[in-house]
């Protein structure tokens, strides 16, 4: 009796054991089992934080508008170049005379490789039936930063290789007109003679002209040089 009495106990606490709930994992064991299951990594575009993304594309636009204005030279102010007319008012384009030789001659042997000038035009204007130069026209074309700079050099005579025996008197500013720039006359008083000049430069053209008869007074050829300017100074071809 003894015997059964206690194969029942054992009987019956293999039952209570049996239906008594598992334990839950704690600890690493609770680590291990809520890692069993393969989890799939999230996609790279999920990762990435919004900040992120705005910027890169930001970063990406802008590189891209770089680009174009590089290649197409969008934003840049328009070239021009000085291209020569055969009638300018009341002034015609006369064949070269010895000081259109000689005006030719001096500026070509500045012009060398790596400077800002790349081309050079020079012509003679006078009255109709007139053989004489007397509105003398010096064009140059290239790139230049500071238009004021090449203005100095002209009338500061600033480049080293410039030896020039003469006095700038009545040197001023004058309205440059819808090209811009910078443009100022001035008397130039040599030895022997005297000429009033004006100058005007922008970002791509220089153009110089001279009274060589010495008449007309900064103001009056500074309203012909305008006219003069508005010409010749004509869009540069791509």
């Amino acid at each position: 009796m003894t015997g059964q009495k206690t194969g029942q106990t054992t009987d019956q606490t293999a039952d209570q054991t049996t239906d008594r709930p598992a334990e839950k994992p704690h600890g690493l064991q609770a680590i291990w089992a809520n890692t069993l299951e393969p989890v799939a990594p999230l996609p790279w575009y999920r990762r990435l934080s919004l900040k992120a993304v705005v910027a890169a594309t930001l970063a990406v636009g802008l590189l891209a508008a770089l680009v174009v204005a590089a290649v197409t030279g969008a934003g840049a102010p328009p070239r021009h170049r000085i291209a020569l007319q055969d009638r300018i008012g009341d002034q015609v384009h006369l064949p070269d005379d010895g000081s259109v030789q000689t005006a030719r001659s001096s500026y070509q042997q500045r012009i060398r490789a790596l400077s800002p000038y790349r081309e050079l035009t020079v012509g003679g204007y006078g009255t109709t039936g007139s053989s004489k130069t007397t509105l003398l026209l010096v064009g140059l074309t290239g790139s230049f930063a500071e238009p004021q700079r090449e203005l100095n050099k002209y009338f500061g005579r600033l480049a080293a290789s410039d030896v020039f025996n003469d006095t700038v008197t009545e040197r001023q500013d004058y309205p440059t007109g819808p090209l811009g720039g910078a443009f100022e006359c001035a008397v130039l008083t040599y030895p022997s003679t005297s000429e009033t000049t004006c100058v005007w430069a922008d970002g791509s053209t220089v153009g110089i002209v001279v009274d060589s008869t010495g008449e007309s007074s900064p103001q009056e050829l500074a309203d012909r040089a305008r006219d003069i300017r508005a010409a010749v100074e004509v869009p540069a071809e791509d």
